[in-house]
């Protein structure tokens, strides 16, 4: 009982840890280059920078096959990663993304590579090291980590820059990552013969994974359930902005009430995934609550003079909606997943899922400058529905 807690403590320090990249790049800056005059198809654009979080199932197999046993099968790669993590953040603070263009974004690029490393080694280590029936629970406890890295580098750092600009809010984050190398350094305690049941009669590779028709199913859900959200989620911050919304709100509504909630949603839906046969049910559930969110943007949309108060209200629920999905999807991967690669089968899906997610992102600025945000949001309302239906009727063949 004592490493189970143990595991779930590991587990949320790592989704703290390696989502604070992603969330300082997909999430805090493109309302602050919006704020800056940058053109909505410039913040769209921002999705290749996740190509590297996109890409990652192609160095996926060497988390498999190259390790320390002595250090730690996935601890191996985790520490180094996250130290890489903080050494870009170091660097960063040197320059800003208005002024020093190149400069920052070879360093997001870079870092985010290693915040990719870093997840790859984490999802495995949450396989390998729960029981079955307690990966809900692990799946709970990283969008727990994932809830406060989104605020961290999120909405915090939104905060922290209207009020004191880019250097010492990229310090804050150093510092907030170095303190969690140091947690991960005394806390990850591998079980190393639950980590090394794998078929040893397979070497592990991409083609292991394309070969098995359930996997193949569930990368096709991949692509199809979450579709919809790049393209809404790439211009959200910018519609924020574009309402007359300051950064420091949208920090702190994102921010502390979306944890909150996000915590709080997350907690409740991992309690009722204990039985396999009504996952469905809940991400056909979840993807209607999306589907009227997506909806309800249209509204504000349209109408220029809309409270402010109701938008945030539809931010604070998608964001929730969207916790719940994490837990939802990756507990169903994590039961129906049979092969001995699993750093190698996880990374696939939800590269598929970063994948999707970034090519929407990079569609909405386009979208947006030619639709309008209206268009925009009823464009992500349709896929939205016919997505969360085709989700439903697929897992119905996935055994």
């Amino acid at each position: 009982m004592e490493n189970y807690r143990r595991n779930l403590l590991v587990i949320g320090v790592l989704s703290f840890s390696n989502s604070i990249p992603l969330y300082l790049t997909t999430f805090a800056l493109p309302g602050i280059l919006r704020k800056s005059g940058a053109s909505l198809v410039m913040v769209g654009l921002l999705g290749g920078l996740m190509l590297p979080w996109a890409l990652k199932f192609l160095w996926a197999p060497l988390l498999d096959k190259f390790y320390n046993q002595k250090l730690g099968k996935r601890k191996c790669w985790l520490i180094p990663s996250q130290f890489m993590i903080a050494f870009c953040l170091l660097l960063l603070i040197f320059g800003t993304p208005k002024d020093n263009g190149w400069f920052c974004f070879t360093l997001i690029i870079v870092m985010l590579l290693a915040a990719a490393t870093h997840y790859l080694a984490s999802s495995a280590f949450i396989y390998e090291q729960l029981p079955n029936d307690k990966i809900s629970y692990g799946n709970y406890a990283l969008v727990i980590g994932t809830a406060l890295g989104s605020f961290a580098g999120g909405g915090l750092f939104m905060i922290l820059y209207a009020n004191y600009g880019w250097a010492l809010s990229i310090l804050f984050e150093f510092i907030f990552v170095s303190i969690l190398l140091g947690a991960l350094a005394v806390l990850i305690q591998e079980n190393s013969l639950l980590a090394n049941e794998i078929d040893k009669t397979k070497s592990p590779s991409v083609l292991n994974f394309i070969k098995n028709l359930g996997n193949r199913k569930l990368l096709y859900l991949c692509l199809t359930y979450r579709g919809c959200e790049g393209l809404v989620m790439g211009m959200q911050q910018a519609f924020l902005i574009d309402k007359g919304i300051s950064l420091s709100i949208i920090g702190s509504v994102m921010g502390i009430s979306g944890v909150t909630v996000n915590l709080f949603a997350a907690g409740v839906i991992s309690r009722f995934l204990t039985n396999s046969s009504s996952h469905r049910y809940w991400l056909l559930l979840l993807g209607l609550l999306r589907t009227i969110c997506y909806s309800a943007f249209v509204l504000p949309a349209i109408f220029g003079n809309f409270a402010t108060s109701f938008i945030l209200v539809i931010v604070v629920i998608n964001m929730a909606c969207r916790a719940m999905e994490m837990v939802v999807l990756y507990t169903i991967f994590m039961h129906n997943l049979k092969s001995g690669q699993i750093a190698t089968d996880m990374a696939i899906l939800l590269c598929a899922e970063i994948i999707i997610y970034s090519i929407g992102m990079m569609s909405s600025g386009f979208v947006a400058r030619y639709c309008g945000y209206s268009g925009l949001f009823l464009i992500g309302a349709s896929l939205s529905l016919i997505t969360s239906y085709n989700s439903f009727r697929l897992l119905k063949t996935i055994k």
